[in-house]
């Protein structure tokens, strides 16, 4: 039986969310992409859960998007929800993105949708849809500029 590409724990009032794809850097497919909306959605629907983690199996947070997958002419993960630029459905409580390694492209996106992000001294972040083709869907084009202001010329 293969390793789910998500796994889901809860201890006491937190969910803990992992992307669980080490060997392609938790690179998001079509069906982490479904496991991760549900268990975001089992862990705002638990009662008792306060507070969700949203974190990589090592060594990477998240790559970004499966380009494997992504070159595929059917591939779901080639255009976001319409009218939507979050990863999961809206929450009605706070994700705090655990980033334990390398968070790049859709996988900064995943950051960026987070409310509180904490960093180990292995993360690092990067923004290459422009080297691969891809635009960015969930975001980034809006969110990042909130998360680190804008550029001052002179200042």
């Amino acid at each position: 039986m293969a390793e789910p590409v998500v796994l889901y724990s809860v201890n006491g009032p937190v969910a803990t969310v992992t992307l669980n794809r080490p060997a392609a850097r938790n690179a998001i497919s079509s069906e982490l992409l479904t496991r991760l909306v549900e268990a975001m959605a089992a862990a705002d629907a638990d009662e008792e859960v306060r507070a969700i983690i949203l974190t990589g199996a090592d060594p990477a947070f998240c790559a970004g998007v499966d380009l494997k997958e992504l070159s595929r002419e059917t591939s779901v993960l080639r255009a976001a929800p319409p009218g939507s630029h979050s990863p999961w459905p809206p929450l009605g409580k706070p994700v705090i993105a655990a980033v334990n390694g390398p968070a790049v492209t859709g996988g900064l996106e995943l950051v960026l949708n987070c409310d509180i992000v904490i960093c180990s001294e292995r993360a690092t972040f990067a923004d290459t849809h422009a080297r691969v083709g891809v635009l960015p869907g969930r975001g980034l084009s809006v969110l990042l500029p909130l998360a680190v202001g804008r550029a001052r010329p002179g200042r």
